[in-house]
């Protein structure tokens, strides 16, 4: 058997075994048959991987639910040992560090979360992230450690595991993180701007039917944006793929901490909604939030939230236009995109159903008939941990989804040479 065969058959039963993988974890539980028809390959093929994850421990069996009209033991079903590994999952906001373990089907297993001040150094913030990271990993062999994903926000260079620069964190410029991770805990580890971690969980949590697009808007410090369209997430120069935040809506509006004036940000921002609130309590209203704040709480848009939530006039109202500057920023999107779908995460739990009634409406007024009668505003499953479950995502993806192929071409020498096979690698 010559070497290229040998590759051929190594990649087709990487490719057939995660296929399977794959299948399971979206129908699980399930049998055998019901694998065979998902992804077409024949039952005999099915029943030898299948063997060959279960001695790995990759699958494991359970009974089937019993049946009145069979005799003897019902038929074992198949489900994905999601504790075969775990993942560490970080999810660096600016004003918070999120930090969770989790198994390869990114269920949460442990979550620690710091808030943090977006304007320190990162000098200040990598020790308390590694002190969460020592927290969830406690008793934690890590020859079970898959690996680690890392949510990022603003420009970062992938293939270094750096965070280049950062609107909403300015003392972040050229920080390894990756390279810092990896030496601290001896695993690999892969970074990714938050939004696209965002897009990654809800497309592993929810596979979208072929040509489907969908559109993810995150509130969170700032405001993010990103799409998916027929599973391929889009990437524009230099990583981006969207600022949605520094969309002008005033011309004349207030300064951008990017540098330009009435940006949405400026407008919707955690620091936005925070600066208004405070005008509220200097101007003698807000007495919900002067009695909360009096009591030692925190100014942040979690308690704005809270309260609209609880019925506060004035918070609700903040709720609202927080809503309806979003609202039209979405309508802009749906007119440009014309998406199946789009999708509002962010630190938004308590009050997300105020922002997605002022959104909607907003959508009403401004987007095409045609366009919006066909998209679906909804609010994410899970609004606020999305980048952080999205960089677990991406990490358990390594075991799901299919390889990617690369080709080694040469030069051609002078002399006439015999033309062999290349050799698939993964």
């Amino acid at each position: 058997m010559s070497n290229s065969q040998i590759g051929n058959s190594e990649l087709i039963s990487q490719v057939n075994s995660r296929l399977i993988l794959q299948a399971v974890r979206i129908m699980q539980p399930t049998y055998r048959a019901a694998v065979a028809r998902k992804t077409g390959l024949k039952p005999a093929t099915v029943t030898v991987i299948v063997n060959d994850l279960l001695s790995k421990h990759m699958l494991i069996e359970a009974p089937g639910p019993a049946s009145g009209d069979r005799w003897g033991r019902p038929p074992l079903m198949l489900q994905v040992n999601g504790d075969v590994k775990h993942i560490l999952a970080i999810d660096l906001e600016p004003d918070c560090i999120r930090v969770a373990l989790t198994n390869i089907l990114v269920e949460n297993l442990l979550y620690r979360e710091k808030r943090i001040d977006r304007f320190a150094k990162p000098a200040a913030i990598l020790p308390r992230i590694l002190e969460l990271c020592d927290q969830v990993l406690e008793g934690v062999s890590r020859r079970t450690l898959l690996g680690v994903g890392v949510s990022l926000p603003g420009l970062i260079d992938r293939e270094r595991g750096v965070l280049i620069s950062s609107t909403n964190m300015p003392e972040w410029s050229d920080i390894p993180i990756g390279q810092i991770l990896h030496k601290k805990l001896r695993v690999p580890v892969q970074v990714e701007r938050s939004m696209h971690c965002a897009l990654v969980y809800e497309d592993w949590s929810n596979p979208r039917p072929p040509n489907h697009t969908s559109l993810i808007v995150s509130l969170r410090t700032g405001v993010g944006m990103s799409f998916i369209h027929a599973g391929q997430r889009y990437i524009g120069n230099q990583g981006f793929d969207g600022e949605i935040g520094h969309t002008v809506i005033d011309v004349n509006g207030k300064p951008c901490e990017c540098g330009s004036r009435g940006c949405l940000e400026t407008f919707i921002s955690a620091s936005a909604i925070v600066a208004r609130a405070r005008d509220l309590i200097a101007e003698g209203k807000g007495t919900g939030l002067k009695k909360c704040v009096d009591a030692g709480e925190e100014l942040v848009p979690e308690l704005i939230y809270r309260l609209a939530s609880e019925g506060d006039v004035e918070c609700v109202e903040i709720v609202r236009d927080v809503g309806k500057y979003l609202g039209i920023a979405i309508a802009n999107m749906i007119n440009l995109l014309a998406p199946d779908e789009v999708v509002i995460s962010g630190s938004i739990d308590i009050a997300g159903e105020l922002i997605l009634q002022a959104v909607t409406s907003q959508v009403q007024q401004h987007a095409l008939p045609r366009t919006r009668e066909k998209t679906t505003i909804r609010l994410a499953q899970q609004t606020d941990k999305l980048p952080l479950l999205g960089a677990a995502a991406m990490v358990a993806q390594r075991i799901f989804t299919l390889p990617k192929l690369s080709h080694n071409i040469s030069k051609p020498s002078s002399a006439p040479r015999r033309k062999r096979p290349s050799r698939a690698r993964v």
